[in-house]
């Protein structure tokens, strides 16, 4: 089985209803869905899904309240404003099957995205990972074991990011699926990625471009970025 989890701040309910559909029309059927309610305490009981309800804490936290009622072998990652092909999780959870993989992550096409960059998802490469999260959200299917082991989602920003540096170093295995099964949609809500302050994706891009230039350090670069973003 795959625990399906979604944090939620409850700003989105018509986009939390279509990602919902989303995993209801999965060709793959063996899962149960944990939604998190970050501090809205505005989402009700949804039928076929159990909802959580906790006082506001942040993404990382907030998915670790599922994580820790999670019974699937592997956590399937889906935030409220995303959707997944129907073959997504079929896609993801055979490779994981066939490769005995702890992290199995596909390709995503970006829809509405208005700051002029998009996420170059790539096969996994360990250092490229330190100065760059190729890796989208969505589309990620980790296993429950291996998220446990390495102490669940960080707090703060880009805690998806610090998580995947976590587990490289702990040893665990990557692989990427060259499929596109995820929608990743961007509007004016989004808080990475300039959704609402392109200024800040550019000043990102900048510490990048001065971390690969040897400008500054690629530990300045992380802690740079982070402070972008907060």
């Amino acid at each position: 089985m795959i625990t399906v989890l979604t944090a939620t701040l409850g700003s989105r309910p018509t986009m939390l209803l279509e990602a919902i559909e989303s995993v209801r029309s999965q060709t793959f059927a063996d899962w149960e869905h944990m939604i998190v309610d970050d501090g809205s305490f505005s989402v009700q009981a949804i039928e076929g899904a159990r909802v959580f309800q906790v006082t506001h804490r942040g993404p990382g936290p907030a998915r670790n309240v599922g994580l820790a009622e999670a019974r699937g072998e592997a956590v399937a990652l889906l935030d409220d404003d995303d959707l997944w092909h129907p073959h997504h999780l079929e896609t993801v959870w055979a490779v994981m099957q066939d490769t005995g993989a702890d992290v199995v992550y596909a390709d995503c096409h970006e829809a509405g995205r208005r700051d002029g960059y998009a996420i170059d998802v790539r096969d996994f490469d360990g250092d490229l990972l330190q100065r760059e999260n190729f890796i989208c959200v969505p589309a990620t299917l980790v296993r429950t074991s291996a998220l446990r082991s390495a102490g669940g989602f960080p707090a703060g920003e880009l805690e998806d990011w610090a998580l995947w540096k976590r587990m490289h170093a702990m040893g665990t295995r990557f692989v990427h699926v060259p499929a596109i099964t995820v929608t990743y949609r961007f509007h004016e809500d989004n808080l990475t990625y300039g959704g609402i302050d392109p200024t800040r994706t550019a000043a990102a891009k900048r510490l990048l471009e001065d971390a690969e230039a040897g400008k500054i350090s690629w530990e300045q670069y992380s802690d740079g970025v982070v402070e972008v973003w907060s």
